[in-house]
């Protein structure tokens, strides 16, 4: 491929990347949802303009390893440990991995699926409470906290999943012991060095806290290939460290998030979305229906021990809620159909029902949450 038509590849996709926001806010769609749709749309499926590269190979690929860093950053571990919910939260999450497992065995499928399944669009969790207002509200908390510890647990299996031999799950656990230690000396750091930290945060041309971020993200994945495990794994515990070591860094957070979501992730899910082929969607129609009704399933029988104190409406509600596919399961897919776990077909299926579910699951919630009726007098 010659360098004008790699460029022009790059130049495409940043202008679908910047209009994809434009549309996405008329059609009242998530963004990521209209990003695979028009990577389609110029893919293999239709007009077939995005040509391969090795420039948009590692654009890709990075942009994977932000969107696990951010949902690491994502995790508030003072919400999750101080919601009062967190045992009953675990109990969710291990009824709905089991009952998983269960489904998944008896359709013939595989632990990739089973641990897919069980995964939760965090962003689009706490953009449904918020449209609501119920955010702050107790019901509210409980589905966030459920939302964080299903996306950090989901994020962690799906690593663990991809590593082959006992030496590699030896080498996993090590880069948990690195995270920690790292923790430990972030917090010497702060404690310490209060003035450097500072800078962090603060709006010098240098941009140190930018530069300090991206570094440790890439020495947490550069570790990772050395030790033999997956990358993300790496980018997804550096964005942890970052969240509890600096809580409350807004600034620092926004900067990274503009430079994420403003050109690299759109570009992973573009591409994503070029390479899958929609005449295949067609074909595993069932299957794709299939995976919803379990991917429901899977969410909405466990949420059944919340009825007692929320009632049995809002406890299926939030089973609803609960089920909605996203980035991480775009992510794992992408990184499942690299490794052989999963074929293409199962790929663009897979991708299918996840942008079916994000636009399904929080409409059943909206329909099925009782909504409050003004008192009168």
């Amino acid at each position: 491929m010659s360098e004008v038509e790699q460029f022009a590849t790059i130049a495409l996709i940043s202008l679908t990347a910047f209009i994809s926001p434009l549309i996405a806010d008329k059609l009242r769609v998530p963004v990521v949802v209209l990003e695979i749709v028009l990577g389609m749309i110029f893919g293999v499926s239709f007009l077939n303009v995005i040509y391969a590269s090795e420039w948009l190979s590692f654009l890709s690929l990075f942009g994977l390893i932000f969107l696990m860093f951010l949902a690491g950053l994502e995790i508030d571990a003072d919400v999750v440990l101080k919601s009062g919910h967190l045992k009953r939260v675990v109990a969710f999450f291990a009824l709905s991995l089991a009952l998983s497992v269960a489904l998944t065995a008896l359709m013939g499928l595989n632990l990739f699926y089973a641990i897919i399944l069980t995964n939760v669009a965090v962003g689009v969790v706490v953009s449904v409470l918020r449209e609501i207002g119920l955010e702050k509200e107790d019901f509210g908390q409980l589905n966030i906290v459920t939302a964080l510890v299903s996306d950090f647990s989901t994020m962690f299996l799906l690593s663990i999943y991809f590593i082959t031999g006992y030496l590699q799950v030896a080498f996993a656990f090590l880069i948990i012991l690195v995270f920690l230690a790292a923790y430990r000396f972030g917090k010497l750091v702060i404690w310490h060095f209060p003035d450097f930290i500072s800078r962090w945060f603060s709006d010098e041309p240098s941009e140190i806290g930018v530069r300090g971020s991206l570094a440790i993200m890439i020495l947490f994945v550069g570790l990772s290939s050395l030790l033999g495990v997956e990358a993300i794994l790496g980018a997804f515990l550096a964005g942890v460290l970052l969240s509890i070591t600096f809580r409350g860094g807004k600034k620092l957070y926004d900067k990274l998030y503009g430079m994420g979501f403003g050109f690299f992730i759109p570009i992973f899910f573009i591409k994503t979305g070029s390479e899958l082929n929609i005449t295949q969607a067609g074909e595993g129609i069932g299957f794709i229906l299939l995976l919803l009704a379990v991917s429901v399933a899977v969410k909405g029988i466990p949420s059944l021990i919340f009825a007692s104190n929320f009632g049995l409406r809002r406890a299926i509600s939030m089973g609803m809620l609960q089920s909605t596919k996203l980035s991480l399961t775009i992510a794992g897919v992408a990184i499942g159909v690299s490794s052989g776990v999963i074929t293409e077909f199962e790929s663009t299926a897979l991708v299918t029902f996840t942008i079916i579910s994000c636009l399904l699951s929080p409409t059943l919630f909206r329909f099925l949450y009782p909504r409050y009726l003004p008192k009168t007098r």
